[in-house]
């Protein structure tokens, strides 16, 4: 990965971070039950969601891949 992609990475991460620390009221909770026991009902109940994820899922794995992932 280059240098300047990784250290903008790094840097979005840790502005997100910071934010959702700051702004917890806007962060869904993470679930502590698995997906097939309802752990993520209330969140992938709402409209859209299941889009919103399998877009980031793709979005994720084509970075991976673009960088150098299997």
């Amino acid at each position: 990965m280059l240098p300047d992609r990784r250290q903008r990475m790094i840097d979005e991460t840790s502005a997100f971070i910071t934010w959702a620390l700051r702004h917890p009221e806007h962060v869904p909770r993470i679930p502590t039950r698995r997906v097939d026991w309802g752990g993520f009902a209330a969140l992938l109940a709402r409209p859209g969601a299941r889009c919103a994820v399998e877009h980031w899922w793709y979005r994720t794995f084509d970075t991976l891949k673009s960088i150098g992932g299997s």
